[in-house]
């Protein structure tokens, strides 16, 4: 059996990753998945994502949402996208009880749980094509490695934040602690588990990249239609972590998740754009390079074609 190592870049990669390995669907093609996380030994920072995959000490990443276009626009030209697990924007914004909607956190303090332009940028952008003006809006974005976002809810029951922004399933806890959950318009996005391996690795290892797509795609579905296999193992996994041991959570994170997880795990065009527009679009040094430069959907469409995929859900 051999082992291939798949390094998570936040947290909130973690519901999906946790059940592709511990459902054992890599099993039949002979590999198990070792998996990391950045925060932990094998990447102590996001800064060394890339590195890792360009020197070959990892196989896969799942991430790296805006770091391949600077790469590009440098000359580095492996880091090759493979497959998107979701197209929409999975964070919940919690508030306080008062907050009857957006134009109600004009100037307010709203707490999120990244910088990176995937997430904060996401909820500006949001919150402008809500029609809140950019010095209304207070965004204050803490870096979190650790997955535990009960000090953000504790922010808004104290009274020191009107809102946060959290991952599922802490929008449930909030609820469950008086708050609310802001309704904003969908927005389709590259998000958490984007598939990436660097071209030569891909070259050089076709028969794995074939095996990991196919058992990543089985994971989809297993997430998916396996609620009373995956909420174990979502409690198992992530109940010190997220500091949550009652068996709601998980079933809630597996309920909303599945909503959100595509059967076919191409991106959507509108979700590349939205993740090119947040970033690379507003830099003069990279906006040469092209939207989908960094995609190779083709060996997706290879496994999608055979009928694999239609068969894995008609069964």
């Amino acid at each position: 059996m051999r082992t291939l190592d798949l390094l998570a870049s936040d947290p909130s990669h973690l519901p999906f990753l946790f059940v592709f390995k511990e459902s054992k669907v890599m099993e039949k093609y002979g590999y198990e998945i070792d998996l990391h996380i950045v925060g932990g030994a094998k990447a102590p920072t996001m800064a060394h994502r890339a590195k890792l995959a360009l020197a070959g000490e990892i196989d896969f990443l799942s991430g790296l949402h805006h770091e391949t276009y600077r790469a590009r626009a440098k000359g580095e030209k492996r880091l090759t996208y493979l497959a998107q697990a979701q197209n929409n924007w999975d964070d919940r914004l919690v508030a306080a009880p008062e907050i009857k909607d957006v134009q109600d956190l004009k100037g307010k303090r709203i707490v999120s749980h990244s910088k990176a332009p995937c997430v904060s940028g996401n909820l500006r952008a949001v919150l402008l094509e809500c029609g809140l003006k950019p010095e209304e809006i207070n965004i204050e974005a803490v870096d979190s490695s650790s997955g535990r976002f009960l000090d953000f809810v504790g922010d808004i029951t104290s009274g020191k934040a009107a809102a946060a922004l959290v991952d599922m399933p802490f929008d449930l806890y909030g609820i469950k602690k008086g708050l609310k959950i802001v309704a904003l318009p969908d927005r389709p996005v590259i998000h958490n588990t984007t598939l990436l391996a660097t071209s030569d690795y891909i070259r050089d290892n076709e028969e794995t990249v074939y095996a990991f797509l196919k058992g990543f795609i089985e994971a989809l579905h297993f997430f998916k239609t396996e609620p009373n296999k995956v909420v174990p193992i979502l409690k198992e996994n992530l109940a010190t972590r997220y500091g949550l041991d009652e068996d709601e959570y998980y079933e809630h994170l597996q309920r909303e998740w599945a909503k959100l997880l595509s059967k076919k795990p191409y991106p959507l065009a509108s979700a590349i754009q939205n993740v090119y527009d947040l970033d690379v679009g507003k830099d003069p040094k990279m906006h040469h390079i092209g939207p989908m430069e960094p995609w190779d959907l083709h060996y997706l469409r290879k496994i999608d074609d055979s009928g694999f995929i239609d068969k894995l859900y008609a069964a």
